[in-house]
């Protein structure tokens, strides 16, 4: 090509399509379709649910049963399979030993009244029983003053089974030794003790059960000397009592078997046996029959024990009703059947 020379002179070019933009369609508004129409559009039929795979089923947990509180049953206890071992644990037996529930006991150095009077034993103070004579009557205790004594088994309460104490053989109550006369030795004489009354308790009060209707007392009334004392004669008791209801004063009490002062010889209540445990020795008795209520009143329920459901309080006189010692007080109120009561009193001075 020559210079100079355009080339589209000489090489003929393709025609030149000329770009016609096309026309935006216009698009209809949506229609609206009125009440009426809506209910008469057919409804849209739901898609297909896919079905969700079953679950799968746990069967619950086992667990073992329970043990009731109580423990297992005899049905469900198993049976053991050894041999179960004998206890060596050794059985225990309760120590008996004796209670005094009132009063003052005595305590004796042999089974009987004729051993001497060591000591008096009172009340609540527990003694443990050591023997017992083969007739069962008297006990034998332990301690006074380091040596066992003996106590008469109905003056006492005895706690626990005492038949398996020892039998104990006593030797023979000594013979009482005559005193001698003592040769007067020049002393300083001590400023005495004025004592208020000439005689003191010296035994007791001792009760002894009875089914009667009776109540006695027996006293031994005595001056110092061999063989527990000696006898005074010429003294009496003043025998006084109060009923449970009755809060104002003691009244006086007669001896319903006749009125005799002391006597100068003692005499014992039982004969001498294997059961004497309730022999005591005395010089003097009083004893009262309390009248029958019904005689008054025929429809009562009242007894004679009725009339002596009270207290007492008794002491030692003269002929001419002077007191001579401390007064001793005591009760028989129902259901105490310890109508039977010994006091020794022994001169002072």
């Amino acid at each position: 090509m020559p210079p100079g020379v355009d080339p589209r002179t000489l090489i003929p070019l393709p025609p030149t399509s000329t770009w016609t933009p096309s026309p935006t369609p216009t698009t209809p508004p949506p229609t609206v379709p009125t009440a009426t129409e809506v209910s008469l559009l057919p409804s849209p039929t739901p898609p297909a649910r896919t079905p969700l795979p079953r679950e799968v089923q746990i069967p619950p947990p086992t667990f073992p049963p329970l043990i009731p509180p109580g423990g297992l049953s005899p049905i469900d206890t198993p049976t053991p399979s050894a041999t179960p071992q004998p206890s060596n644990t050794p059985t225990i037996t309760p120590t008996p030993y004796v209670l005094v529930e009132s009063g003052l006991v005595s305590l004796r150095s042999g089974p009987g009244v004729d051993y001497p009077l060591v000591a008096q034993l009172g009340p609540g103070i527990p003694v443990a029983i050591v023997g017992r004579n083969p007739e069962g009557a008297w006990l034998q205790i332990c301690c006074v003053n380091g040596n066992s004594v003996w106590v008469a088994q109905n003056h006492v309460q005895v706690v626990n089974d005492a038949s398996s104490a020892v039998l104990v053989l006593a030797e023979t109550p000594p013979t009482p030794t005559e005193t001698s006369t003592p040769t007067d030795t020049p002393t300083v004489t001590p400023t005495p003790t004025v004592t208020p009354y000439p005689f003191q308790v010296s035994e007791g009060p001792l009760f002894f059960p009875t089914n009667n209707d009776l109540f006695t007392i027996w006293a031994s009334i005595a001056a110092p000397g061999p063989d527990g004392g000696i006898p005074l004669p010429g003294y009496y008791l003043k025998v006084q009592f109060r009923n449970r209801d009755d809060r104002s004063t003691f009244d006086d009490r007669p001896n319903t078997k006749g009125e005799s002062p002391s006597a100068d010889r003692f005499g014992y209540n039982v004969p001498a046996g294997t059961a004497s445990g309730n022999r005591v020795r005395f010089n003097y008795k009083f004893e009262f029959f309390p009248p029958d209520p019904k005689e008054e009143d025929p429809f009562t329920t009242d007894t004679r024990l009725h009339v002596i459901d009270g207290y007492w309080r008794v002491f030692v006189i003269d002929g001419n009703g002077t007191q001579l010692s401390p007064a001793v007080e005591f009760n028989t109120l129902l259901g105490n059947n310890n109508r039977e009561v010994f006091i020794g009193w022994m001169r002072t001075n």
